[in-house]
């Protein structure tokens, strides 16, 4: 009898890669459009123009809704880890593009529109967040996501950086150069608002905030900045900083705002 089974064993083994083998080349001959039609469902992520297979895919335009909020990702390609199928949770690469801005990353989807991102980069100009700015800004921003999680398009973790480089804003006609800046994010699940550690990198204003955003609405901002005498005096900032922010002496200012 042990015989029999030493000799059946190398068979199953054979007939267990066959098998997957032949589950995988399905996957490559499945239309990109059921991927899509997946990936959407019960999801914030909205495909068009869908072409390719599961396997390996693109879409002309693609968009997600965060927080009722749409926001356009561009051109989108795709290639699925063919073995993450297996177990129920496919995760792909990524890339997007759209004019200056463009994403690389891994996403993973889960059961109940679960979606987690990992390993993702984000370069876009500063005038993406113009909408939420009172003044118009300029620069470039770039994010490192190293891991968000969404469930029904509700964020619920997130840990990662990001940087405003070459930063500018428009006051009274006249570009402002501010320099370079830099941020560590992540989320606080209590009471639900992402917090983001701001600091200078090359820049004439010495910053060290905290900004606090959360979900429901609102910005919180604590903590402290010193401008050099030169940006001080090319803003004339002694004579109106002091109204918004408590002066602490010299060009050092306390940082307590809420919008």
């Amino acid at each position: 009898m042990w015989d029999s089974i030493s000799r059946f064993i190398p068979r199953l083994r054979w007939i267990v890669l066959l098998a997957l083998f032949t589950v995988l080349f399905a996957i490559t001959r499945i239309p990109a459009t059921w991927a899509a039609h997946f990936m959407t469902q019960g999801s914030t992520l909205g495909l068009s123009g869908v072409t390719g297979t599961v396997w390996s895919g693109q879409a002309r335009m693609a968009s997600v809704r965060i927080d009722s909020n749409d926001y356009s990702l561009g051109a989108l390609r795709w290639e699925l880890n063919p073995w993450s199928v297996l177990t129920l949770r496919p995760c792909a690469d990524v890339a997007a593009d759209l004019e200056a801005q463009r994403i690389e990353g891994r996403v993973c989807a889960g059961l109940g529109g679960a979606v987690t991102v990992t390993d993702t980069s984000i370069d876009a100009p500063a005038s993406l967040v113009q909408a939420g700015v009172p003044v118009p800004v300029d620069g470039l921003l770039a994010a490192n996501i190293q891991r968000l999680r969404m469930n029904q398009g509700q964020l619920v973790e997130l840990s990662g950086n990001l940087s405003w480089t070459n930063a500018r804003i428009q006051v009274q006609e006249r570009w402002v150069s501010l320099g370079s800046y830099a941020a560590e994010a992540r989320y606080d699940p209590e009471p639900e608002a992402l917090i983001a550690d701001v600091f200078d990198l090359d820049a004439p204003v010495d910053i060290d905030v905290e900004a606090r955003l959360p979900l429901a609405g609102g910005i919180f901002l604590n903590g402290e900045l010193t401008l050099s005498d030169a940006f001080s005096d090319s803003l004339q900032a002694r004579e109106w900083l002091p109204m918004v922010l408590e002066h602490r002496g010299s060009n050092r200012y306390r940082v307590n705002l809420q919008f």
